[in-house]
């Protein structure tokens, strides 16, 4: 005799009882995995137990398990289908899924079962609410956006999220208007939204993701980027973003392992083409990053930012002559202006005298080297009634210091999120008469706007010690120490218009005061590099292992390395030299104050080449620290020699690796005399008094009316060398 199947008997619902008690108590305190096998095991005593089954249910949903979730909703109310509860959290999981067809059948169904009232009316507007709009209306507003007029598609897309509260374009939508509008926080939001309602698409990820990046929510932006990577793991793109990123973040191994399995998941992807070739570069590998970046351009040749990219990793190469690299640059110029025909005039008026339009291009407007040069002659020139400065900021994020420059300027335009048109547009409409690119080939440049030439007259400035190549550059602003007249000229597409002082050093007014020499407390020198990893190359460190294998027991510091790491690569061509690890030591990135004060445990720098230290040299001096420098034939390479020569130091320049072997062992083995020489350093930088500043923007300022009265006047550009015009002398009564 068997027992009866169709109903439990008291034990089995006594057994069961139990069960539910202690499923529910595990589910609210937050053990759900130990409350889904008590559900389970209700289920194996009373397969259509409805409590059990809406458990399982409301497990499985937060879980994000929403097919699971309908199988147990859908269970529960065939257990017991007078609950108009079962009825509305059935009706509600489908719609979560976006099964608005079973939804509305379902809900049909319930009406015919007797279902009313405002709950069963509220889900049915719920249900209309969320069903997807016409593709009609979809097609539209996609249009609008398509075709720039942002106005319009602005209110098409309020206007679906409105009326389809519960369909993901409209938010979508809206978040790409708002990120064209630079409305960051309304761009987020709006992707936010859209995902919250269904929109869980990699495209609509991607985008939340860079536009988390944009705002500097870096930790935010990894994990949602990593969640498009999950939804489809064989997408360049995605892998892509996340290279941007994780470089973005300084951990360059990681990026380049990102970037390369995009490059792998599709070598016509010139995005990642070009991410990766970024990477390379950033970790010091120039010659891949240089093959990386012609694969780019082959794939499309107009890819102006890549061809940027390729010149910059070039002249951090050994062994391209100079003659070479210039023509690397013309040829790039020849190839923008080619594909944008002869640039359009301008309505400037040709008034020798009137106060000057002075426009600044860059993205470097904000906490970096390049502002630490600029800033006090902007702070001067815009006190003065002789001219008016712009600014055309192309980073997409503002610190204290670029907030700061905005105070100098007559007018502030945030020109990252301007294509090349409207930018063009808003400096012609601005009346520029000199625009001043401060970039060069580095990145967020925009020669390819300078390319159009939208002002008379362009100029490039500190930002790239190299020609743009581009025609329509008529100057470059030169250091006659550097670039001595009439010996570079010919390297460069602009005219070289001489300044008295380029720039003014001014040293950081918190800087730490000198540590004395390491060497004398270790019992061995140490060698330090404050240089961007991306100029140490392979050839570099092999000149520097001869070195530390010459000079017994020296050791290395390597500092500025990106979060991420990003020294593997240097360990290994260390070994390949025979330096043991246990005598490099590695820092990371710090702040100014921190980073200066690492030069306490440094006796001497060691520079890179052929690409050598500018402002890196200048503060290592300034906290008494000689670099030991070998000089090129560009002005790139020539930098740091000048800085020395200037300063009565030229037993620190070497003209080849021998003779920076010889004289970085001579440096160490008197000790004493380095150290008298690191006590007295700062006796070379007298402070820069007002007048001094003063005479800097004179000169600048000077050499700006100079170039004026030409163009006025029909001339052409030409090599100028610019003076400092001192005020007459006041008189005395």
């Amino acid at each position: 005799m068997h027992e009866s199947t169709q109903s439990p008997g008291d034990e089995a619902i006594r057994l069961a009882d139990a069960a539910m008690q202690s499923a529910q108590l595990e589910a609210a305190s937050g053990r759900s995995d130990r409350a889904r096998d008590l559900y389970q095991a209700v289920l194996s005593l009373i397969p259509d137990h409805a409590g059990a089954h809406l458990g399982l249910a409301g497990l499985a949903r937060t879980a994000g398990r929403l097919s699971e979730a309908i199988a147990h909703f859908a269970a529960a109310l065939q257990a017991a289908p007078d609950q108009e509860s079962h009825w509305l959290a059935y009706i509600e999981a489908l719609i979560a899924a976006r099964e608005f067809a079973a939804a509305q059948d379902v809900l049909q169904l319930g009406r015919e079962h007797g279902l009313g009232g405002e709950a069963v009316d509220a889900m049915a507007g719920l249900l209309a609410a969320s069903s997807a709009p016409d593709a009609d209306a979809i097609d539209e507003a996609a249009a609008l956006f398509a075709c720039g007029r942002l106005d319009a598609a602005e209110d098409a897309a309020h206007a679906l999220a409105e009326r389809f509260p519960g369909h993901p374009f409209g938010f979508k939508l809206l978040g790409a208007v708002l990120h064209l509008r630079g409305d960051l926080p309304g761009a987020i939001a709006a992707m936010d939204r859209a995902l919250a309602h269904g929109a869980d698409d990699a495209e609509t990820v991607s985008n939340l993701g860079m536009l988390l990046k944009q705002a500097r929510r870096l930790p935010e932006a990894e994990l949602v980027l990593r969640r498009g990577i999950a939804l489809q793991p064989d997408s360049a793109s995605a892998h892509n973003n996340l290279a941007v990123l994780l470089a973005e973040m300084g951990r360059l191994e990681q990026a380049h392992a990102s970037a390369a399995r995009a490059s792998a998941l599709d070598p016509s992807h010139e995005q990642a083409a070009n991410t990766l070739g970024a990477v390379l570069a950033r970790l010091g590998r120039s010659s891949e990053a240089v093959a990386t970046y012609r694969h780019v351009l082959a794939l499309r040749p107009d890819h102006a930012a890549a061809h940027s990219n390729m010149l910059f990793s070039m002249s951090q190469m050994e062994g391209i002559a100079p003659a070479t690299l210039f023509e690397a640059h013309r040829e790039f110029g020849r190839r923008l202006e080619a594909r944008l025909g002869t640039p359009r005039g301008w309505d400037n008026t040709r008034e020798p005298e009137r106060p000057l339009r002075i426009g600044f291009v860059s993205g470097d407007l904000r906490n970096h080297a390049v502002t630490s040069f600029v800033e006090p002659i902007l702070q001067r020139l815009a006190n003065r009634p002789g001219t008016l400065l712009f600014a055309y900021y192309t980073y997409p994020a503002q610190d204290a210091v670029s907030m700061r420059l905005r105070g100098y300027m007559e007018k502030w335009v945030d020109a990252a999120l301007l294509d090349d048109d409207a930018l063009d547009a808003a400096i012609r409409a601005d009346a520029i008469d000199i625009l001043i690119d401060l970039s060069g080939h580095t990145a967020h440049n925009r020669l390819p706007v300078f390319a159009r030439k939208p002002a008379p007259l362009q100029a490039t400035w500190i930002g790239y010690p190299f020609s743009t190549g581009l025609a329509a550059m008529d100057y470059y602003l030169a250091d006659r120490f550097i670039l001595p007249p009439g010996k570079f000229d010919h390297l460069f597409s602009e005219k070289l218009l001489h300044l008295p002082v380029v720039s003014p050093f001014q040293p950081d007014p918190d800087a730490p005061g000198l540590a004395p020499l390491p060497a004398l407390r270790n019992g061995h020198v140490t060698f330090g590099s404050f240089n961007r990893i991306s100029k140490i190359s392979r050839e570099v460190m092999a000149t520097w292992g001869r070195l530390l294998r010459a000079v017994d027991g020296a050791h290395l510091l390597v500092a500025g390395m990106p979060e991420g790491g990003g020294h593997a690569q240097l360990l290994v061509w260390l070994g390949e030299e025979g330096i043991d690890a246990a005598r490099v030591r590695f820092h990371p990135r710090t702040g100014m104050h921190d980073y200066l004060a690492l030069h306490g445990q440094v006796d001497i720098n060691l520079d890179t080449f052929p690409y050598s230290g500018g402002t890196t040299s200048l503060h290592a001096l300034y906290m008494g620290v000689p670099t030991l420098t070998l000089a090129g034939e560009t002005s790139a390479g020539r930098q740091t020699a000048c800085i020395l020569e200037h300063k009565k130091l030229p037993q620190f320049i070497a003209v080849d690796a021998d003779d920076f072997i010889a004289k970085g062992v001579a440096a160490c083995a008197d000790l004493t005399a380095l150290a008298a020489l690191r006590a007295d350093m700062r006796s070379r930088f007298p402070a820069s008094s007002s007048i001094e500043l003063e005479h800097v923007t004179n000169g600048f300022e000077n050499a700006m009316r100079l170039i004026w009265r030409r163009w006025c006047a029909g001339l052409p550009a030409a090599p100028l060398t610019a003076r400092i015009v001192l005020p007459p002398p006041t008189s005395i009564r």
